[in-house]
């Protein structure tokens, strides 16, 4: 596809004025030639003439009785054709010219064939790139229904009927809340008789004054117009990011059903619910093993899971993404306890020519923000690192940035202490209690370790997301 700003066009048209200079070019030096041949030609038939004409022909007389008047007749004639140019020296400079207009026409022919091949070939090849965009859409479902429904995950949402109650004033009021924020738990009529049940999740977000209601923003204040603003376009990305990319350790957007009075994003349910959740479990909440619900296994195949997800965000996805607010409250878990990255409100695709892009305020969540954007209002996909350090933290120690225990240090913040402790070599308490002396140690110090370099004050010296993962898949159960 041509880059923005520029016509695909453009450079068939320059190859087009090429080609045919090329094809004129020919043309003259074939023309000049038939010329300088035909010259040629001519000088040769005159020599031929001159050499006739000085050596003398015999004229062979035939005295035949019967045929007299023939052979008088023949005389008269002899000399009228001896004055004529012999037939022999014409005939090749005519069988020589045409030879050479055939050439000629020939290579016009080649020439006009081949820029009408390539015009008609590239035209062909545009096509069928739009032909097969569009049925690749087609196929993942992403179309517009005549109630501006749109359906990004057609396996999970197979029939836009099925979403049709969401369309209803009352159409959330049955569903079971499953989180805070408008969250909403909701099951699909099956398919067909005896399929196993489907869950999704709706996440209700209520439009704004001015937000597409048909309200005017000329009664708003600069400050509602700014958060107006800046609520519409965490809107915009999340439908815009989410809906178009897959990915295992990815929650992708099911469809957006869009309300007079608000937004309804649909998604898969997890009914494991958050990372946030999964580590506040309470301690009475076992395992058949009689262990805790959240063991150490269970957290290093989520940590490879998020990296994996931030990998793909930042190397696989063109233009790369950057979340901006991974937390392990925005980390889903799903049936088999796979990890699934969620909330792409504050999400940002970054061009490839641009190393870094700046906001005006910082957005994310206190303690997960790497100091280079709360300073400079810069962020890269090394900010994504910085919180997937401070997440590998809290998989370790337990510990969450706004413990109250950090306040009971001379540190200031889980980065800092933890630095500070794995300086010291004094591992003692910092592991956490629900995990610690299950055999796992030497991998969570491993996993600390792999922390602190992912939280270094310096971007430039924090690993990549592919780095982490391929570090964090070293590590073997």
């Amino acid at each position: 596809m041509a880059p923005p700003g520029k016509s695909p066009l453009l450079p068939l048209l320059v190859s087009s004025v090429a080609l045919l200079l090329v094809a004129s070019s020919v043309e003259c030096y074939s023309g000049g030639h038939d010329v300088t041949r035909s010259a040629v030609a001519r000088r040769s038939g005159e020599s031929v003439r001159r050499r006739r004409t000085a050596v003398p022909v015999p004229q062979h007389r035939y005295v035949l009785a019967e045929k007299s008047n023939s052979t008088r007749a023949a005389n008269h004639t002899a000399p009228a054709a001896s004055n004529s140019t012999p037939p022999s020296t014409a005939e090749p400079a005519a069988e020589a010219g045409k030879r050479h207009r055939s050439h000629k026409h020939r290579v016009r022919n080649w020439i006009i064939g081949f820029v009408v091949g390539s015009l008609a070939g590239v035209i062909s090849g545009l096509a069928t790139s739009v032909l097969f965009r569009t049925a690749l859409n087609c196929v993942r479902g992403r179309y517009r229904s005549k109630s501006d429904t749109v359906i990004f995950t057609p396996k999970l949402i197979k029939n836009k009927e099925h979403l049709a109650f969401l369309e209803k004033e009352d159409g959330l009021a049955s569903l079971a809340v499953i989180g805070r924020g408008g969250v909403y738990q909701a099951r699909p009529p099956p398919e067909r008789e005896g399929e196993a049940p489907r869950f999704i999740a709706i996440k209700k977000i209520k439009k704004r004054s001015g937000d597409g209601s048909g309200q005017n923003n000329n009664n708003l204040s600069d400050e509602e117009s700014r958060q107006l603003d800046k609520w519409t376009r965490q809107i915009q990305s999340e439908i815009r990011t989410v809906g178009h990319i897959r990915h295992r350790n990815l929650l992708p957007l099911a469809a957006h059903v869009p309300r007079p009075d608000c937004h309804c994003l649909v998604y898969e349910f997890m009914k494991n619910g958050s990372l946030h959740n999964a580590l506040k479990a309470e301690p009475s909440t076992t395992t058949d093993d009689g262990g805790p619900a959240l063991l150490w296994p269970a957290r290093l195949r989520i940590a490879v899971g998020i990296a994996a997800g931030l990998e793909y965000l930042h190397v696989s996805q063109r233009p790369q993404i950057i979340h901006r607010d991974l937390k392990p409250a925005n980390i889903l878990l799903d049936d088999d306890m796979e990890a699934r990255i969620a909330d792409f409100g504050l999400a940002k695709a970054m061009p490839d020519a641009h190393t870094h892009m700046t906001t005006s305020n910082v957005a994310g969540t206190l303690g997960y923000i790497a100091p280079e954007y709360h300073q400079t209002l810069k962020f890269t996909a090394k900010c994504d690192v910085y919180s997937f350090g401070v997440i590998l933290a809290v998989l370790g120690t337990g510990k969450e940035p706004t413990d109250p225990f950090f306040t009971q240090v001379d540190d200031v913040g889980i980065v800092k202490w933890l630095r500070r402790v794995m300086q010291d070599g004094d591992h003692a308490g910092l592991i956490d209690g629900a995990i610690a002396g299950a055999g796992y140690d030497e991998q969570i110090l491993l996993v600390l370790r792999i922390a602190v370099f992912c939280t270094a004050d310096d971007p430039k010296a924090r690993p990549t997301a592919k780095d982490v993962r391929c570090m964090l898949s070293q590590i073997k159960n």
